[in-house]
């Protein structure tokens, strides 16, 4: 009978800690991708200290562009791969902007 009482107490922990692993998988990829969604969402707004150039003498960019100090930017919120990102830029005849530092982003 202790073998019995012994086996169904292992048999009940296994079970719920298969259950708590589960639940904590299924926290762990439900908070990563809500911290990917958030991640997606637009991060540019201009500052009041950035004049963006509409019409401009140096530049003129196209539609959804912002144009600032005589260059183009387009600002995606969809998530790509960089080769993906890269495809899309060339296919606007543009390339990908590579920021080197924090700096480069006032």
């Amino acid at each position: 009978m202790a073998v019995f009482k012994t086996t169904l107490w292992w048999l009940i922990s296994g079970t719920l800690g298969i259950i708590c692993l589960s639940l904590m998988a299924t926290l762990g990829i439900l908070l990563k991708n809500s911290f990917t969604k958030l991640s997606i969402e637009p991060a540019f707004t201009p500052g009041p200290d950035i004049e963006l150039q509409k019409d401009s003498d140096c530049c003129s960019c196209q539609e959804k562009w912002v144009g600032y100090r005589c260059n183009c930017y387009f600002i995606s919120s969809e998530q790509k791969t960089w080769n993906e990102s890269r495809h899309l830029c060339a296919s606007q005849k543009s390339s990908l902007l590579q920021l080197q530092n924090t700096d480069e982003l006032a």
